[in-house]
């Protein structure tokens, strides 16, 4: 699965690139993850973070941008302990650029949606939760995303929120959860 996604986002890179207009964003950003699960020893709930990654930008007006990011995942149960999981996403996002940098100097605003893999690098849980187990956390995680961008100069802050398409925690018995953000990127611009 690992070598499709990878195949397919350096496929669209080198099939686009002709198109016109190129660029490397490094960025960091601010998740608020939700998730709605009941163990036994209570609610988990999702905390806020902090994720880094780069994505590249290719066109205009209409573009693609895929990426990689490393989100540090903490969700808790209150007054219990925490679970910990460290993804690695894969967002391959399409968008159409509704003011082009390029035509209205140092200024742009954009939408993009599409879809974001994420893999489990790590993952542990405090050893008060016995309710969850390593084995009930989904090694992947497919989301739906959907938001807006503003570019000034080289710099640009994205908001979109992803919905989670498939469960995260998923129990051999009774119901699983799906994981939700809010999440807000800042970064630079680098182009060609």
């Amino acid at each position: 699965m690992k070598k499709i996604i990878l195949s397919t986002a350096l496929l669209l890179i080198f099939s686009i690139s002709a198109m016109g207009q190129f660029s490397i964003r490094p960025q960091v950003g601010l998740y608020f993850s939700s998730i709605d699960y009941e163990s036994v020893q209570g609610s988990v709930k999702g905390k806020t973070g902090l994720h880094f990654g780069a994505d590249l930008q290719i066109g205009s007006p209409f573009y693609v941008q895929p990426g990689l990011s490393i989100t540090p995942l903490k969700l808790e149960i209150k007054n219990v302990g925490d679970i910990s999981i460290t993804k690695l996403n894969v967002p391959i996002m399409v968008g159409f650029k509704l003011i082009d940098q390029d035509i209205v100097e140092a200024f742009g605003v954009r939408i993009f949606a599409g879809p974001d893999f994420a893999f489990n690098v790590s993952e542990k849980i405090s050893d008060v939760i016995t309710d969850v187990t390593l084995d009930d956390l989904k090694k992947f995680h497919l989301s739906g995303v959907a938001g807006a961008g503003l570019h000034i100069n080289i710099f640009f802050l994205d908001i979109g929120y992803k919905f989670g398409l498939t469960e995260t925690i998923s129990p051999k018995i009774g119901s699983g959860a799906k994981l939700n953000y809010f999440v807000a990127n800042a970064g630079i611009i680098i182009g060609f």
